[in-house]
């Protein structure tokens, strides 16, 4: 069943007003069956499929599509300098309309109540960057604490929304900025200004993304380098006790060749002196690597106020 918006004293109210309305939503299959122009009746074709908000004129006005920044929720729309047609299937655009009634947005026509609703769409973007942006604050205190693992699903969650937001701010300035250009009598003068405070509003949300964007790469790189550390510290652990086990295992190889006149076997102090020679040479490169800073990984080691690692 098809819901009605009317305009009472510059304001969006619910329902029709002495027969007529200023928008109007329909389900897809009500929309087709409406006599639809070339133009507008390939765009409503395009609901199912499209990507990205975008508009198209027509010979009586625009008709385009909105796409939500996950992808998954879409309606078109039809306008024309009387009316406002919203092809929807579920609820996006009557709870956006109704929260403008709530709101009490103010119009003067069908472009304005266009210009409600994408307004609408946007109430919480603002909220939804300053989550994101404290969800990679965190990922960088812990990498930077290296304390715990970073929760790298929140990561690429986060990463494929700001995408998705990307792409729906493009597309809704791209639309915003087409509307409040125009100058053919299908947007009023107040509404066109209300357009381009929209898109005002998308250039500032656009780059707050750009931003934060930019800080997620930064966080990405410095979780790689945490991880590259920890493979090196890995790394220096194994050829660290290479290093000290390969003098013993040539000491250990040495003596166990089959020679009968060899060193220190026929004396009664010779395997003593053996194991004296061994613990000497781990001692010694013990203390050299400790000297070079090779046993510190990555710790403060006060040593001429320099890390080593």
């Amino acid at each position: 069943m098809a819901r009605a918006w009317h305009i009472a004293n510059g304001h969006l109210a619910t329902g029709e007003k002495d027969g007529g309305h200023v928008a109007v939503v329909l389900r897809l299959e009500k929309a087709r069956a409406r006599p639809l122009s070339h133009t507008q009746r390939e765009v409503i074709e395009q609901l199912e499929h499209a990507a990205l908000p975008f508009l198209e004129r027509t010979s009586t006005g625009a008709a385009g599509l909105v796409v939500t920044p996950s992808g998954r929720r879409r309606f078109g729309f039809i306008l024309t300098p009387g009316e406002l047609v919203l092809i929807d299937d579920g609820d996006v655009c009557a709870t956006a309309l109704g929260r403008s009634v709530e709101d009490r947005a103010r119009l003067e026509g069908p472009a304005g109540a266009l210009c409600a609703l994408l307004r609408e769409l946007l109430r919480d973007h603002p909220a939804r960057l300053s989550r994101m942006r404290e969800d990679f604050e965190l990922v960088e205190q812990q990498v930077l604490e290296g304390r715990e693992r970073p929760d790298r699903r929140r990561m690429m969650a986060d990463s494929r929304r700001m995408l998705g937001l990307d792409t729906f701010y493009q597309g809704m300035s791209d639309l915003a900025a087409e509307l409040s250009e125009d100058d053919s009598g299908l947007v009023a003068p107040a509404d066109r200004a209300r357009l381009r405070s929209l898109a005002r509003l998308l250039g500032r949300l656009a780059a707050r993304l750009e931003s934060l964007q930019d800080y997620s790469l930064q966080v990405h790189s410095l979780y790689q380098e945490s991880i590259d550390v920890r493979q090196n510290n890995v790394m220096q652990w194994l050829t660290v006790v290479t290093t000290i086990v390969m003098p013993l295992t040539f000491v250990t190889g040495w003596y166990g060749m089959n020679f009968p006149h060899m060193a220190l076997f026929d004396v009664p102090w010779g395997y003593a002196a053996v194991i004296v020679v061994c613990v000497v040479i781990v001692a010694v490169e013990v203390a050299f690597f400790w000297h070079h800073g090779w046993l510190s990984f990555g710790e403060w080691r006060h040593k001429g106020g320099e890390r080593r690692g």
